[in-house]
């Protein structure tokens, strides 16, 4: 039995990814995990039965892991140095909202992936109740983050790149791959209770849209339980088309 490691991201979220991933019925081939932070995630799939692969710019974190994982570094902004059509199933949890560019990651992730692969990828929820309000009076979803802290701290430091959860199934469309399922790590029932009025109107808003308005925005999505009181992270599951 490997020892277990403190996640960098919420530990909410790595046991949605369990759940998600006995619910599908997957528990081994190989996978990948990228960012691969200190290794709780790969460690977690490797119980699973996964032959598990971890790239992350910063290996340094990661050093305490088995000999028996392979630890690649690689700055996900750029080509990952791994062949095509390798993995059955990619983990990236809390990574996308530190790249530059989303559709480049989703496109290396999707190219590592063999034919009916699996990804999973979370980031943080900045369309729930909560966040739409702050963005209501804030007028950004995040702070303000300069060239010089960018300079200092490197790309990837921060949240520099967050995105919506209907831009992240575009995102997905775009890169080829076929989005399967939304998740949220964990509902936020204060909200609910507490945010209930903005909930109510958002959701009587969806409903007075044509279909046709709802299709365009893609409203059946963005307006979802699992977004609007979705916890601090949404989970997204796609699989990479055969043939």
């Amino acid at each position: 039995m490997n020892k277990p490691v403190a996640p960098r991201a919420r530990p909410e979220i790595h046991n949605k990814v369990i759940q998600i991933l006995a619910g599908m019925g997957l528990k081994n081939g190989k996978a990948l995990d990228a960012p691969l932070g200190p290794g709780a995630m790969a460690l977690s799939l490797s119980e699973l039965g996964f032959a598990v692969t971890g790239v992350d710019i910063d290996l340094s974190q990661s050093g305490h892991l088995p000999p028996s994982f392979e630890r690649i570094r690689a700055d996900l902004n750029g080509r990952i140095p791994l062949p095509d059509s390798t993995f059955d199933l990619v983990t990236c949890l809390e990574g996308i909202e530190h790249v530059e560019n989303h559709a480049n990651l989703l496109r290396e992730l999707s190219r590592l992936m063999k034919p009916g692969g699996i990804l999973i990828v979370s980031t943080p929820n900045v369309c729930n109740v909560e966040d739409r309000l702050n963005f209501l009076l804030r007028g950004s979803h995040y702070r303000f983050i300069s060239k010089s802290e960018m300079d200092r701290n490197g790309s990837g430091f921060d949240h520099q790149n967050l995105i919506t959860s209907v831009e992240l199934r575009q995102v997905i469309d775009w890169t080829g791959l076929e989005f399967l399922q939304a998740h949220s790590d964990v509902t936020k029932w204060k909200q609910l209770v507490f945010l209930a009025p903005v909930w109510l109107l958002v959701k009587f808003y969806g409903l007075l849209q044509s279909p046709r308005r709802r299709q365009k925005y893609l409203m059946e999505l963005a307006n979802s339980n699992e977004v609007l009181v979705g916890g601090n992270t949404m989970i997204f599951v796609a699989r990479k088309p055969r043939g």
